[in-house]
């Protein structure tokens, strides 16, 4: 895959090299050529991979314009939600992400292998990470040498041969291009709920609102009739009625003010004689204390408990007691249940 870049651009290239590593050349060489294109007003920076998935690097917010990862042989890293969170932030809106990585031809055709996603996990992950507008194209199987290099130099398996056999035609070259939404992250906008006129413009000339409105002479429905409510109304209703049609009647007299404890059943709107005057309510006698020192039961039930006690007994709720013994509350149940 052929990488290029604007003049003026800003470009991040992420890889993973070390000392020992193949790809020194390579991505020495890609830098190289992609510093040409983007000239003096431009600049084209490198960052280790694993360091920006790690967080150990902090890279500059909306920065990049183009960011190239993984871009050479033999493609070792697997990108991670962290690692493309990361890139994503580092674009500027609208900026774009070349990714390059090795996925499987289907999912579970290897039994042991650090590959673990094909080319539909790899770009459910982009979206996942917020990138949007991606584009993943599959190459042809990955060579041998390169998967012996993976085995023996990158992920140290101790039989490559075994490994090599197992994945050869099930490891597949992806090439991805994705880009950042047309806004950063963190951006706010005003949402504009209705629109002010500007000055200097006459009422008048705005449009008046429209509103429901029922066309009675519709010639579309010469069925449909509507009832006119004078034409319900009878001549008697039309008559005001005279003030000697609401008196009261002669033989009708005026029926007093029921009292504030009725007991004659006036103020339930009943016959009643009302020459007589009401009957003071009947006040409760209180209740006398129950005595517990002199008890007297007549089934013998009373001091034992509630449990066999009658229904009428008048020590229900009171605790089992002796004959002639006074209840008391004791221990801590004379004290209030907080203390300051």
């Amino acid at each position: 895959m052929e990488y290029t870049a604007e003049p003026g651009q800003f470009v991040l290239l992420a890889a993973r090299a070390s000392a020992d590593a193949h790809n020194l050349d390579a991505l020495q060489q890609l830098r190289t050529s992609l510093g040409a294109q983007v000239g003096a007003a431009g600049n084209v920076d490198f960052e280790q991979i694993d360091r920006v998935e790690s967080a150990a690097v902090s890279l500059a917010s909306a920065h990049y314009d183009l960011i190239i990862t993984n871009p050479t042989a033999p493609w070792a890293v697997e990108h991670s939600s962290q690692a493309l969170a990361s890139l994503l932030l580092a674009l500027k809106p609208n900026g774009s992400l070349l990714l390059a990585e090795i996925v499987l031809d289907r999912p579970g055709s290897l039994e042991q292998s650090p590959i673990t996603r094909t080319k539909e996990e790899l770009e459910q992950q982009l979206r996942f990470a917020g990138f949007v507008d991606s584009h993943i194209e599959c190459r042809d199987s990955v060579s041998d040498e390169t998967l012996r290099l993976l085995a023996e130099k990158c992920w140290k398996l101790p039989n490559a041969d075994a490994f090599v056999d197992q994945a050869r035609g099930h490891i597949r070259l992806a090439t991805a291009s994705a880009k950042k939404p047309a806004y950063n992250v963190g951006a706010a906008a005003a949402l504009s709920f209705g629109k002010k006129a500007k000055s200097g413009t006459a009422a008048s000339d705005k449009p008046a609102r429209k509103v429901w409105m029922i066309r009675v002479d519709s010639d579309d429905d010469d069925d449909a009739e509507i009832e006119d409510q004078d034409e319900l109304l009878k001549d008697e209703d039309l008559v005001r009625p005279d003030m000697a049609s609401l008196a009261r009647p002669g033989d009708l007299k005026p029926r007093r003010k029921p009292c504030k404890n009725c007991t004659c059943g006036l103020a339930d709107g009943g016959d009643v004689d009302e020459s007589q005057a009401c009957k003071p309510a009947e006040t409760k006698k209180a209740k006398k204390p129950v005595d517990v020192v002199n008890v007297k039961s007549s089934c013998g039930s009373c001091s034992l408990g509630d449990a066999f006690r009658c229904s009428s007994c008048p020590y229900l709720g009171m605790p089992a007691f002796k004959p002639g013994e006074q209840v008391k509350l004791g221990g801590s149940m004379l004290h209030d249940d907080f203390m300051p």
